[in-house]
């Protein structure tokens, strides 16, 4: 599943830049947990926290302020241009280093289920057979994430790493919330030019690095193959091919032949494709009041009216990776995240992985969460050498070899 999102990445080209960069504030990978509500997101998360229609989010999905890049853009730096670079100094897998420091480490974040808690707690004991001055214990906060977070960080409570999304990140780093990492960067030799830019760029403020990014998640749309091959109906590549796709389907008998989730972690890829979205392309000024935001909304409101989508607490289900498992629609609009879980729970249903269809751009949202720690954490050594291990070359790449997410660095394969 991991090249089939490759080869998607790399046909859109559009990921990068839509991560945002230290512009407003307005995160990343799988469902529930990283999903961006108005601001930016992955099937559980919304932006902070996950969405009730989605199934535990990754932490890793939460897409900035203007959360899609078209393809004119060219994307200034994400997995689709992954040029080959080597090793960065210092982070040789063969012997990873963990500093002088010892003890218990707790780490919190998003979850989006027992894959992923699973997936990261092979990469967390890999950490502890490199380091075993350290043990890690991991904590999942459901629900409001930041509502969680930030009382513990004002008390001195906060773990000793945790997820950062995109989305609040500036806030976060104004609020002196996290611990500066330039100096622990350079005394490794970790070259913070091996993560893509549109990735990096959230967690930085005024040239300075308050986080690493873990990993990156992108929407696109998959399809039921066997829906599609009975109403004789090919995989649209536009809106309007997507509509009339849609109402075939319908007119065949498909109740519901789309799922929408309610959110703009989800919806935003259709505004963009308008030529819409939350900001203009400088992200000086809102732009969901332009007309082409508002054709955007016309249009989804009208295929709700239609009869032609719904979202998930209409159709009966969790999230619209669950209806598209289910066979209840034929079209869901889901990230990476969709790859491990149809594999757990719908082995047996072929579907088809494609761009979002284009209107009059071709867009899509991007998500991505940073490790970051407080400047009061009461091991900064080891907070640091978890950080480190995660993002290196080694520690992310065993990360996205579980399959469910995409690298935030260029030199980690798919």
């Amino acid at each position: 599943m991991n090249r089939l999102w490759l080869v998607l990445v790399c046909t859109i080209a559009l990921v990068a830049v839509a991560c945002g960069g230290p512009a407003a504030s307005p995160g990343a990978g799988s469902p529930a947990t990283g999903s961006p509500a108005a601001t930016a997101a992955g099937p559980g998360e919304s932006p902070d926290e996950p969405p009730a229609e989605s199934p535990a989010a990754s932490p890793d999905e939460s897409p900035a302020e203007s959360p899609a890049a078209s393809p004119d853009e060219s994307p200034a730096g994400s997995p689709a241009e992954s040029p080959d670079a080597g090793e960065s100094p210092g982070e040789s897998p063969a012997a990873f280093d963990c500093g002088p420091g010892s003890g218990q480490l707790r780490m919190a974040g998003f979850s989006a289920g027992n894959v992923e808690e699973g997936i990261l707690r092979g990469v967390l004991d890999s950490f502890q057979e490199a380091c075993p001055n350290y043990t890690v214990t991991f904590e999942v906060i459901a629900g409001e994430y930041q509502n969680v977070m930030l009382p513990r960080l004002a008390a001195g409570d906060a773990p000793d790493l945790f997820y950062v999304q995109q989305g609040y990140a500036q806030d976060w780093i104004r609020e002196g919330l996290l611990a500066q990492l330039d100096e622990q960067i350079s005394a490794i030799g970790m070259d913070p030019g091996a993560f893509f830019p549109g990735y990096l760029a959230p967690f930085q403020q005024d040239g300075e690095t308050y986080g690493l990014p873990k990993d990156s998640s992108i929407l696109a749309m998959q399809s039921n193959d066997e829906m599609l091959s009975s109403a004789s109906v090919q995989v649209p590549t536009t809106l309007e091919e997507l509509e009339a796709a849609a109402r075939t389907m319908k007119d065949g008998g498909v109740e519901t032949p789309m799922c929408f989730a309610a959110e703009y972690a989800r919806l935003g890829a259709f505004m963009e494709a308008f030529g819409g979205g939350m900001l203009n392309e400088e992200r000086t000024e809102q732009a969901i009041d332009t007309p082409e935001s508002r054709a955007a909304l016309d249009w989804i409101i009208q295929m709700y009216n239609d009869g032609l989508a719904q979202y998930p607490g209409q159709i009966g289900v969790d999230w619209c990776g669950q209806a598209l498992g289910e066979a209840r629609v034929a079209f869901a609009f889901e990230g990476n995240w969709v790859g491990p879980y149809m594999t757990e729970n719908f082995p047996d249903v072929a579907y088809t992985i494609s761009a979002i269809p284009s209107g009059a751009e071709e867009a899509t949202l991007s998500f991505t969460a940073a490790y970051a720690y407080s400047p009061d954490s009461p091991n900064p050594e080891g907070s640091w050498a978890l950080l480190s291990f995660l993002t290196s070359q080694q520690g992310q790449q065993e990360w996205v070899d579980g399959g469910l997410v995409l690298p935030s660095r260029s030199d980690v394969e798919v």
